[in-house]
């Protein structure tokens, strides 16, 4: 972002200014496509041990009540209740894969293509 007081009011200078920052984003576009990397320094952001602290709580918590379900089944011992378990398993994890396959794009926009110009 650009603070709008960094921005000259001036036209001329605006002109300038526009035109020196877009040499700039050039100059790191060509670096990047000669070396694969920006020019300055990468940065790694710290870690962050209660991002994870935050996931376990709350994966624990929620998945407590699943695992007990899981062994509760499976300790049964009962088949058909085992193949009932299975097919529900089955028929969820088809239904997450074909909610999956509904939101891809199956066709990229044209946008920008010289071909895709209408001719006069």
């Amino acid at each position: 972002r650009i603070p709008l007081e960094d921005v000259p009011e001036d036209e001329a200078e605006c002109t300038a200014w526009l035109h020196k920052l877009y040499q700039e984003k050039d100059s790191f576009q060509e670096e990047y496509h000669r070396r694969g990397i920006f020019p300055e320094t990468p940065m790694v952001p710290p870690r962050r041990p209660w991002t994870l602290l935050n996931w376990l709580f709350w994966a624990s918590l929620l998945l407590y009540p699943f695992f007990r379900f899981l062994v509760n089944m499976v300790s049964s011992g009962s088949s058909l209740t085992l193949a009932s378990f299975v097919l529900v398993f089955f028929m969820a994890s088809m239904g997450v894969r074909w909610m999956i396959g509904v939101t891809e794009i199956d066709k990229g926009s044209a946008y920008g293509n010289a071909n895709s110009k209408p001719k006069p």
